[in-house]
């Protein structure tokens, strides 16, 4: 289930779901001689990528998930009483190299480097909190997600002692649970990118996890251009978050079917 879950999920992203319109609209053309269901065809797989790949529809699909929860402070996070009230930072997983003459820093993904800054950030402002970091091993790599994390927070001055690793959990859904029979009933500083906010909370609630959003890995920095020049300008990073944001939608679809919306 988890790998066929993953699959569809994959052949459901803009990119190979507009090449699977336009290879049905060629197929249709020699196989079946259907004109007009396979111009539909054509059409839809089009329409797909020029919304994706547009800077502004982009844009607006990104902040409308980032924008659900707001950044932890920068300044006077001591004061917050939700924060100061947690007793551990979690910083969920993203994915890392390979690489032998690289750091374990400069091993991690953007989103794993971005996730984890600002959970030390906050670990390092709630100085009686533990880090928790998260990540299983593929089949291609040498060690687990949550040490290449755990190593990258050592190599920037933070001390092992007050790490802890899950190193089991799949996926978000399995992390939640995983970080909620950790932790117990205590409050948890809840570390990943903003556009995985809103689908990572409901998994949190449904696990039974006393979380607090910590937003982080912006996509959007800035308003959105969504007039003029921004909806004249296509790009392989537009569709790059576009695609991040869509799969966003489509596990928050997929957590409603399941009954793990935390309602």
């Amino acid at each position: 289930m988890f790998l066929l879950k993953k699959v569809i999920g994959f052949l459901l992203m803009p990119l190979p779901l507009s090449l699977i319109f336009l290879g049905l609209g060629v197929l249709i053309v020699l196989l079946l001689k259907r004109r007009l269901l396979a111009r539909l065809c054509f059409a839809l797989g089009l329409c797909i990528l020029l919304l994706t790949g547009n800077r502004a529809a982009s844009g607006l699909l990104c902040v409308s998930l980032e924008r659900r929860y707001v950044p932890a402070p920068v300044a006077f996070i001591a004061d917050n009483s939700r924060l100061r009230a947690c007793a551990f930072v979690a910083v969920l997983g993203s994915g890392h190299g390979n690489a032998d003459d690289l750091s374990a820093s400069q091993q991690l993904s953007s989103s794993g480097r971005a996730r984890l800054v600002e959970g030390l950030r906050l670990a390092i402002l709630l100085p009686d909190t533990r880090l928790i970091v998260s990540g299983p091993r593929s089949s291609a790599d040498r060690q687990t997600h949550a040490r290449v994390l755990a190593d990258a927070a050592v190599e920037l001055g933070f001390p092992r002692g007050r790490i802890l690793e899950i190193d089991t959990a799949r996926d978000t859904a399995e992390e939640t649970v995983a970080l909620a029979r950790l932790v117990g009933g205590e409050r948890v500083a809840l570390v990943t990118s903003a556009y995985h906010m809103p689908r990572a909370m409901r998994l949190a609630k449904h696990a039974g996890l006393a979380a607090v959003p910590c937003p982080s890995d912006y996509l959007e920095r800035d308003t959105p251009n969504v007039s003029g020049a921004g909806w004249l300008s296509w790009d392989a990073e537009s569709l790059a978050n576009s695609t991040r944001a869509w799969r966003e939608y489509i596990g928050l679809a997929w957590t409603t079917l399941t009954g793990k919306s935390g309602g």
